[in-house]
């Protein structure tokens, strides 16, 4: 028993910091924002056309499979306000594999949702997989990560503009 409890809990250390992964920033930090002050997503045209923008610096976050739009969002907001922003510019986005499961497991997962590849199976195999699940295992679908990269801004209160969510 105790032969298996250092590499069991160093193990569980891993996956706790994987699943922890935090925005890895590079730039000019300001006094931090409180939590109830609004970070808003702009595109570069509606930042083409405001005066006194200020980019702070990059940011790049690799969100895991579970996490929605939503939680990445609010993550980079989070991110954005301890470094001082009041303005995100999402520059780029990719999905990168991060291995298989079937679809059974996809679809029993208690997280809020999943990225997978596009899958062209009609509903009618999808039927036929599902009734003979205990004589047909399903293909494995790739699960993908999403990696974010954007600015963080200073953005004048003076300036009107219309947020954009990506």
């Amino acid at each position: 028993m105790k032969k298996c409890f250092l590499p069991l809990t160093a193990a569980v250390a891993c996956f706790i910091l994987a699943a922890c992964a935090s925005v890895e920033y590079q730039g000019e930090s300001l006094p931090a924002l409180s939590s109830d002050t609004p970070v808003k997503f702009y595109l570069v045209s509606e930042l083409d056309k405001m005066p006194g923008v200020i980019v702070l610096g990059t940011a790049e976050y690799t969100a895991r499979p579970s996490l929605t739009s939503k939680d990445i969002r609010e993550k980079l907001q989070s991110a954005a306000r301890r470094e001082g922003a009041n303005g995100i510019r999402i520059i780029s986005m990719a999905k990168i594999p991060d291995g298989e499961a079937r679809k059974d497991q996809l679809n029993n997962a208690g997280s809020p949702q999943w990225n997978v590849s596009d899958n062209s199976d009609t509903s009618l195999s999808y039927m036929k997989n599902t009734i003979n699940y205990s004589d047909v295992r399903d293909k494995e679908k790739t699960i993908y990560k999403t990696f974010v990269r954007a600015e963080f801004l200073s953005v004048p209160e003076t300036v009107q503009a219309v947020e954009v969510l990506p």
